[in-house]
């Protein structure tokens, strides 16, 4: 799982999944190098001419964590302190080259979380194809 697969599942991840996550690092020895805090970030998007444009300033919370040697960063839309803790100490666990068994069990955590949320998607995507309409096959069109 890439860096940016992983953002983007803690970031739509419910808090119920968050606290599970926090509890599965309960037990293991994380120094949190910057506790969370807020800040601003600048939004920039590119408009259709590839011109860079500033949509505005976005509220994020950040944490860095420290895991056997390796430092994790967690940045998350919003005020969420537990979630930017959450994703930073994911992020230093996946980044220790030495494997252990809590990033075995992150990862199956995750993986479970990423099936949890394709279901959820696909079943969306089934209310949003229930209302499509074939105007081909409306009588007398």
């Amino acid at each position: 799982m890439n860096s940016s697969d992983m953002t983007v599942l803690m970031n739509t991840m419910a808090d119920e999944g968050i606290e599970q996550l926090l509890t599965l690092f309960a037990d293991v020895e994380l120094t949190v190098s910057l506790p969370p805090r807020t800040g601003l970030m600048m939004l920039t998007v590119q408009d259709s001419f590839g011109t860079d444009f500033h949509v505005g300033e976005v509220l994020v919370t950040e944490a860095r964590v420290l895991f056997h040697g390796s430092e994790g960063f967690g940045m998350v839309a919003g005020e969420a302190p537990r979630r930017a803790l959450a994703r930073a100490a994911a992020d230093a666990v996946l980044r220790c080259p030495e494997a252990t068994v809590i990033q075995k069990s992150l990862l199956s955590l995750l993986r479970q979380e990423e099936g949890l949320q394709a279901a959820r998607q696909a079943g969306q995507a089934a209310l949003i194809a229930a209302t499509k309409v074939n105007f081909d096959l409306m009588p007398g069109a």
